[in-house]
């Protein structure tokens, strides 16, 4: 017959079977389930001061934040929770925690990028205004250069009247006055008194000096002006009582070349001015007459 008894121990069972006690349990006896710990949590004040001083060591020795989040979570399990992450956290992070302006990588790049564009643009700028200046100064130059260079073709095209006097018999075909017959009159017939200055046209180097009665110039004296908007031109002196220039000579516009005479074949004082183009006889109007009203 089993029954049971309860012992004067609160919460003891006794089990009897047959008049023998066979078990005997106690709530004491029983195994107890352990109880698991709670984690114990560290005020948000302290977590904080931690975080700020692991950013501060970070941005100084430059441990990565993943050794900071592993630290923290060390010290609570909330605060590993919270702070923890997988990847390295940058600097924009860094600078959220500490309550700065968020800053991305890519924005300080492209601010970089930026920086170095408008630097490279000022450097192209600076390189384009010292060619610009070369090329305006190398242009100016052009100019200088060809303005001086019309006005000396000006200068060369427009003959200096060569004596006093107007012109008594033109350049073209004529009856010669001792002749007496129709012949080509190769120059300008430019009346005068017997030894007045006679100048130089033009500018040029002296190629003949002649006296004598040579065929009918008398003393006459010849200066090459060389090339005159692509021609080449001299000028020749007849009938000259003396002349004061030699072979070889350079004389400039306007010099005293010699003096007006009746030498040759001339029936009075005169100078006899002829223009050669190339070599030929050509009027010598197209080189004094833009000054002949003058004289």
């Amino acid at each position: 017959m089993l029954s049971s008894v309860s012992p004067p121990n609160r919460g003891a069972r006794v089990l009897i079977f047959g008049g023998k006690v066979i078990e005997q349990q106690s709530g004491a006896d029983k195994p107890r389930r352990a109880l698991q710990a709670s984690p114990r949590r560290l005020p948000s004040q302290v977590l904080t001061s931690l975080l700020r001083r692991g950013l501060a060591v970070i941005a100084v020795s430059g441990i990565g934040f993943a050794g900071l989040a592993t630290f923290t979570a060390s010290a609570s399990n909330s605060a590993a929770d919270a702070y923890a992450v997988q990847t390295p956290v940058g600097i924009a992070s860094m600078a959220s925690a500490l309550g700065e302006p968020e800053v991305s990588a890519d924005d300080l790049a492209d601010g970089r990028n930026q920086s170095i564009n408008t630097e490279l643009t000022q450097i192209d700028n600076a390189v384009g205004d010292a060619a610009m200046v070369k090329r305006f100064q190398a242009l100016g130059a052009d100019a200088i250069e060809l303005t001086d260079e019309n006005k000396r073709l000006k200068h060369l095209s427009e003959f200096q009247w060569p004596t006093h006097g107007k012109v008594s018999s033109v350049f073209g075909m004529r009856l010669h006055p001792i002749l007496h017959y129709y012949r080509m009159h190769d120059g300008d017939d430019i009346g005068g008194t017997c030894g007045q200055p006679i100048w130089a046209a033009q500018s040029g180097k002296v190629t003949i000096t002649e006296t004598g009665y040579n065929g009918g110039s008398g003393n006459n004296v010849w200066i090459d002006h060389g090339n005159i908007n692509g021609v080449q031109v001299s000028s020749g002196y007849l009938h000259m009582s003396s002349y004061t220039v030699k072979v070889g000579q350079h004389v400039d516009k306007g010099d005293v070349i010699g003096y007006v005479g009746n030498t040759g074949l001339s029936t009075a004082c005169h100078l006899h001015f002829s223009i050669k183009k190339n070599g030929a006889q050509s009027d010598p109007m197209q080189y004094i007459g833009w000054n002949y009203t003058k004289n």
